[in-house]
């Protein structure tokens, strides 16, 4: 008679790895999208400071034209006055771009934050997966074990003389 089939058994915990898989999916989606958040904001603040640069030239410029046409005695008081209101409010618009400036240094700052929690977020469910993963190994191999020292005793049965 042949001995009957041995059915392997499944993994008990496989609804665990297939729950630690799926989370180490979603953390790096999480990551993905908080690299996104950062870079977005990262642009934000080059695209302020360039703008409050560009600003700045733009006023320095005009500045220089206004003190050259006054030293050639081109301009009349109300001129001078006049350009004395145009930089009050070229130094208020500075200002504010200096605050935009600033606000986005804290969104990059936030998203840069929110990225490393994201990193490492990833790291634990890879880690939390890899426990799981070589449980299921160490489980496998004494499985294989169990099932070989079962074929020497089969076979240690089949030669031993009978009585």
């Amino acid at each position: 008679m042949l001995p009957a089939m041995v059915r392997a058994k499944s993994y008990p915990l496989e609804p665990l790895v297939r729950v630690r898989r799926d989370r180490v999916d979603a953390s790096a989606r999480a990551l993905a999208s908080a690299i996104e958040a950062r870079e977005a904001a990262e642009r934000g603040r080059r695209s302020a400071e360039a703008e409050r640069a560009r600003h700045a030239d733009e006023a320095r410029r005009a500045r220089e034209s206004e003190a050259g046409a006054l030293a050639r005695g081109e301009l009349s008081a109300a001129d001078l006055q006049r350009q004395g209101a145009w930089d009050a409010r070229v130094r208020w618009e500075d200002e504010e771009r200096a605050r935009r400036v600033a606000a986005a240094g804290e969104r990059e700052a936030t998203a840069v934050g929110a990225e490393g929690e994201a990193r490492g977020g990833v790291a634990k469910a890879e880690a939390e997966s890899k426990v799981v993963a070589e449980h299921r190994a160490r489980w496998a191999a004494e499985g294989a074990r169990a099932a070989e020292v079962a074929s020497e005793e089969g076979a240690a049965e089949a030669w031993r003389p009978r009585r």
